[in-house]
């Protein structure tokens, strides 16, 4: 599996420090019993580390499978004290470790702990059912965001589904905008468990504002409703102003700037729209693009840890001499247990740099949409205007290569 990289004209990344009093756990690859496919428990494995490792309050550490744990440690039982001892060889404090059982022809029975090292005791556990249509790709997270949530204590996201209002209309959740009212609402994920301040706004109407409580995994249905304000009543010329300002015969009436202040007003309003997008598409393309970057670190890892099973034909030998290892040394054949670990690390070394592309691919995507959104928002001309009236202008368009993802500006006088 050769390595992989991306390049950019500038990336952003988000990264998490961890505190001193941070918990350190290692998660032991799922034990898979009779009839239940190692792909199955590599995945919710796999899954796991990527929920803990977003985690704030707790640090990752690299883990072992449970089987390989438990033949090391002479642990066939799981006991108290030899699960300590392997916890303490892995610099964790706590392990999270399990297995899956086969629950029908349609599912899978989870059961994971989470292990106090300090204490050697099991500190929590939970058991669950799993379909077959859960237990890979993206139907995973939901499953495995309950399970880290009860494991640790912490709160699980809820979801708030608003209705009603106006489609156009901007949404702020706690001041920070979180999208714009279509004619089915808004939906809008992963909101955290608390109180929130919601409001909804646009122009024309009376900003309207609602507190909602929610709580731990809940879908919270909110409705608000928007009223339009009154427009300003337009008082009737006098008879006086009438005779004093008569209209010249043949004078044409001044309707142009009032078209024009029409046909301004419902720029304006449209470009509010592409505002927001462009400021909601940008930090997604760039958390995107993150994610690539640490997916990118994670096939790097995988290739560092192949690199001492990797064999090679040796310089001037005979096809039966034992192959050579990358430093031009011969090296031992590989033992049945390291081959089948070899090939585990390249099967999770393949998954992560699917994932890589997946992210670097949607990031770009973001990326883009957001440049659309901000010339469109910020940089276009209604049509018709004149270039004495545009002036000078500068305009943002994104750039794709085979290595990554940029942006070229340009302007015009």
């Amino acid at each position: 599996m050769a390595g992989m990289g991306a390049a950019a004209a500038c990336f952003f990344s988000s990264g998490r420090v961890f505190a001193g009093d941070s918990v350190t756990v290692a998660i032991l690859g799922l034990e898979a019993s009779e009839g239940v496919p190692d792909s199955v428990a590599l995945g919710v494995t796999d899954a796991l580390r990527q929920r803990l490792s977003m985690l704030s309050g707790y640090r990752l550490v690299q883990g072992r499978d449970l089987v390989e744990v438990k033949l090391v440690f002479s642990c066939p039982d799981e006991a108290p004290a030899c699960m300590g001892q392997a916890a303490k060889s892995l610099g964790a404090s706590r392990l999270i470790f399990g297995a899956v059982k086969s629950a029908g022809s349609d599912s899978y029975s989870i059961t994971l702990k989470l292990f106090d090292a300090d204490k050697d005791v099991v500190e929590s556990w939970t058991t669950d059912q799993l379909s077959r249509a859960q237990s890979s790709g993206t139907a995973l997270y939901a499953p495995v965001q309950k399970w880290i949530a009860t494991l640790t204590g912490q709160s699980l996201p809820g979801t708030l589904r608003l209705l009603g209002g106006v489609v156009g209309a901007s949404v702020t959740i706690d001041g920070v905008a979180a999208g714009v009212m279509g004619s089915g609402g808004l939906t809008i994920a992963n909101v955290a468990a608390a109180k929130h301040e919601i409001t909804v706004s646009k122009p024309g109407y009376t900003p309207a504002k609602k507190s909602v409580t929610l709580g731990s995994g809940e879908t919270r249905d909110v409705t608000i409703e928007l009223v339009a304000v009154a427009p300003a009543p337009v008082a009737a010329p006098s008879a006086e102003t009438a005779a004093v300002e008569p209209v010249a015969p043949g004078a044409t009436e001044p309707t142009e700037p009032a078209k024009e202040e029409l046909t301004s007003s419902g720029s304006d309003g449209g470009r509010i729209g592409f505002k927001v997008a462009a400021w909601i598409a940008l930090p997604l393309g760039l958390a995107a693009v993150g994610y690539g970057i640490y997916w990118s670190v994670q096939v790097s890892r995988a290739n560092n840890l192949l690199d001492q099973y990797r064999r090679f034909p040796c310089p001037g030998a005979s096809s039966t001499t034992a192959g050579c290892g990358q430093n031009g040394k011969p090296a031992l054949d590989l033992t049945p247990g390291e081959v089948a670990y070899r090939d585990r690390t390249k099967t999770l070394g393949d998954r992560y740099q699917t994932y890589q592309w997946i992210w670097y691919g949607a990031g770009a995507v973001a990326v883009a949409a957001s440049a659309v959104f901000f010339y469109l928002g910020y940089l276009s001309h209604p049509s018709g205007a004149t270039a004495d009236a545009r002036g000078s202008s500068f305009q943002l368009a994104p750039v794709f290569s085979p290595d990554g993802v940029g942006a070229m500006a340009f302007t015009t006088f």
